[in-house]
Formats: structure tokens, C-alpha cells, sequence
């Protein structure tokens, strides 16, 4: 997160902004600011998990001012794919975990699967942040198709986020579980389209999709690991979590090494729920999947009855520059593409998992020689050096 929204108990917003901050979120209800306890067994944490893996179904809303935020569909994919390594624990980074910390690494056994991109073009910049009185009511901007941003869908059962340009410096802010039962038109992630996935706009430091990462955690009721505020707390805060060590600091736009110290201990700075360089962020600990365990069981057990299947039309706004000849296809896929070569031609399933590609051949109708898959929805994709192209494929039984 990247700034702070204070919730009180009669769920009041009150602004404060912190402009160091790489990321905003709301102070966690103190219904659910309960430390984890963690019992140690024989040197080894013990842990109940009480439940099997899951699919978060996720609606993409990119709300866009110019050209430049209207991010690509494979932009957007690149992000499901960060999503589905990070909160399974199979991102590159876990081997450089230090083994003071490695045995607290979590496999979260959560994945997610898009099931929804809209796009509206909004007259209103920087909408991402934006609130506004309507009827009395202060409501934010980007949450509703009558303030110029987009309406939530289903936030009961889908995760909505919302991708659009800011104008507080912030990446990004999320909302914690209560927000679905006090104001579900606004419950969900916040992100600006730079900081999204790992390719096209994305910007350095934060171009590995680790923003969103880090949000979500918030959306699952996980807070910083210094406890809220601006950092450097003097240790009087910390995130609630027994596992994860009290620090001191954020690490905004760090990449520290092992160990850096602080409130008498080794930091845990390579923790998702740290301001750590995104190359520099490697895990969620045990004590933090319990806590969204109890989540799930909770506020957000909703989810879990969502549906991978999709809401409705995927893209809004598709281009003709080429098509799908045969759609929805069975055994052979071809393609008509009137422009010059495509550097790449690639086949990604709805959770972002890249199944097919090759390089590119234009100038007519193209066959997709060796390209077998299961019934399903995928999205093809056609990489030029100036521009991506996406279309729905759909393989039927």
C-alpha cells in the first residue's frame, strides 16, 4: 500500500496521506487485529491449515483517462500469472530467502482466475483516488458508473480491482474484509496501471507485479509488518502476526540485505507485506496464511462460491485488426492477419498461464500447426513492437 485510510467503527474515511508511502490502504477493524498464535513444536511452527485449495474468481475494471492507461490485456495476464506464483509459493525469489526465515515460507494454496475485463474511458484524471459528495454520501469516484469510473460486480463472490491513473503518488490501496459488509460498491483492490503485471507500462522499482501482491494481502486483512502508519514507529506497532518479527521500518525503495536489524531482531523485509523493491520480495509467512485461512472461513467465505466461468464479454473494446476464423474452434485454429509479421503469436488460459507460442507469420490466413488444447477459454495474443493484440479463443468439447 501505498498511503493510509483510517476506518473507525461507525466505518467513517478519514485521509492521511503519507507521501513517502508506496501504497494506501485502510487501518484494519479490530474485530480481526487478533495476534496469531503460533504454537512451536520441536523447533518447527505448527500450524493448522483448515482448508483445501481455492480459485479466486477475479473482474478486472480498467477505468481509464488517456491512451496510456488503457494497459493492455496482456498486461493485465502477466499480473494473474504473478499472482498465482507468489501466493503458491513458486516465484524464483523464495531460494533467496534467508534460512533464519525459510522454514516459514507459506504456500497459501491460492489461485486465481480472470473471469472479466471491462473498460470505460473516463473524463475525470487521476480517478483512481478520487472521492466525491453524491446525495450526501462521500463515495469514491472509480467505484460507480455515474462518478465516471465503473460500477463493482458481484464483490460478494469476485475479487474486483480496479485499474486506473492517480493522482495521490500512491500504487496502489486495497480494502480490508469489514468494507464488504459496510460499503460492498467499494470493496476491493486499487491499483494505477503502471504497477500492474510485468510487462508494457510497468515502472521500476515496482514492475514485477508485487504491488498487487502486496494489495491483496491487504484485502485478506493482512497489514504491514511495522503495524500501520508511516513506519518508523519506534517498535511500538507491529502487523499482529507472531511469526513475522516487529520491525521498524518500511523499506520503501530498498533492496536490503540479510540481516538488517531492527526492534531487536532480524527484519523480515523480504515479506510481500513490506515496501520492498519488488525484486526483493520473496514471501508470506505461516502466521500470515492462518490469518487469511480465518478470513476466508469469515468475512470473505464468499468467494469461494464465485465461478471461474465468464461474467460476461471479456474485452470491450476488441480490435478488428485481425481474426479468429472459426470461433468458437475444436481441432484446428486459424487465424486471418492482414497486417505485417507479428513478432509473437501466444495462447494464454484465464489464470494467465502462457500454454502456447511461437513466432509470428502475417499477410493472410495463418494455421496454428501443433496447437492442442482442451476445451476451455484461452486468449490469444499477437506481439508486434509498437503494440499487443488480444482476442477471446474459445475450444469447444
Amino acid at each position: 500500500m501505498r498511503k493510509i485510510y483510517l476506518i473507525i467503527s461507525c466505518y467513517a474515511l478519514l485521509s492521511k496521506s503519507f507521501s513517502q508511502m508506496p501504497c494506501q490502504a485502510p487501518l484494519i477493524n479490530q474485530h480481526y487485529n487478533s495476534t496469531i498464535e503460533v504454537e512451536q513444536v520441536g523447533g518447527a511452527y505448527d500450524y493448522t491449515i483448515p482448508r483445501s485449495p481455492v480459485t479466486i474468481p477475479v473482474i478486472v475494471h480498467v477505468v481509464w483517462y488517456n491512451a496510456s492507461e488503457n494497459i493492455s490485456d496482456a498486461q493485465i495476464m502477466s499480473q494473474i500469472e504473478v499472482l498465482n506464483r507468489d501466493f503458491n509459493a513458486e516465484n524464483n525469489e523464495t531460494t533467496n530467502v534467508p534460512a533464519i526465515f525459510d522454514h516459514l515460507i507459506a504456500n497459501l494454496e491460492i489461485s486465481f482466475c480472470l473471469t472479466a475485463i471491462t473498460r470505460r474511458q473516463s473524463n475525470i484524471s487521476g480517478i483512481g483516488n478520487q472521492f466525491t459528495n453524491d446525495a450526501g454520501v462521500s463515495k469514491r469516484r472509480v467505484c460507480y458508473q455515474h462518478l465516471g469510473g465503473h460500477d463493482a460486480i458481484d464483490p460478494m463472490h469476485y475479487l474486483n480491482i480496479w485499474i486506473s491513473g492517480r493522482s495521490d503518488g500512491a500504487a496502489g490501496d486495497a480494502t480490508y474484509p469489514d468494507v464488504i459488509q459496510s460499503n460492498p460498491a467499494e470493496d476491493g483492490v486499487f491499483i494505477a496501471p503502471e504497477y500492474v503485471g510485468t510487462l508494457g507500462s510497468v515502472s521500476m522499482p515496482y514492475h514485477l507485479g508485487r504491488t498487487l501482491t502486496h494489495e491483496i494481502g491487504h484485502y485478506f486483512n493482512l497489514r504491514h509488518l511495522w503495524g500501520d502508519g508511516s513506519g518508523n514507529n519506534l517498535c511500538q506497532d507491529d502487523d499482529g502476526v507472531n511469526d513475522t518479527p516487529k520491525q521498524q521500518y518500511t523499506y520503501f525503495n530498498e533492496c536490503p540485505t540479510h540481516p538488517s536489524f531492527s526492534c531487536g531482531s532480524a527484519d523480515m523485509f523480504m515479506n510481500f507485506m513490506n515496501y520492498t523493491n519488488d525484486a526483493c520480495m520473496a514471501m508470506f509467512s505461516l502466521g500470515q496464511q492462518a490469518l487469511i485461512n480465518a478470513t476466508l472461513g469469515g468475512l470473505r467465505a464468499g468467494l469461494l462460491d464465485g465461478s471461474c466461468e465468464p461474467v460476461s464479454s471479456f474485452f470491450e473494446e476488441e480490435q478488428e485488426d485481425f481474426q479468429i476464423l472459426g470461433n468458437p474452434t475444436r481441432n484446428e485454429i486459424r487465424l486471418f492477419i492482414p497486417e505485417k509479421d507479428p513478432l509473437k503469436i501466444a495462447i494464454f488460459d484465464v489464470s494467465g498461464r502462457l500454454v502456447w507460442e511461437e513466432k509470428g507469420s502475417g499477410d493472410g490466413i495463418v494455421h496454428l500447426n501443433g496447437c492442442s488444447l482442451n476445451a476451455g477459454l484461452f486468449f490469444l495474443i499477437l506481439e508486434y513492437p509498437e503494440k499487443i493484440m488480444t482476442k477471446k479463443l474459445i475450444i469447444a468439447e
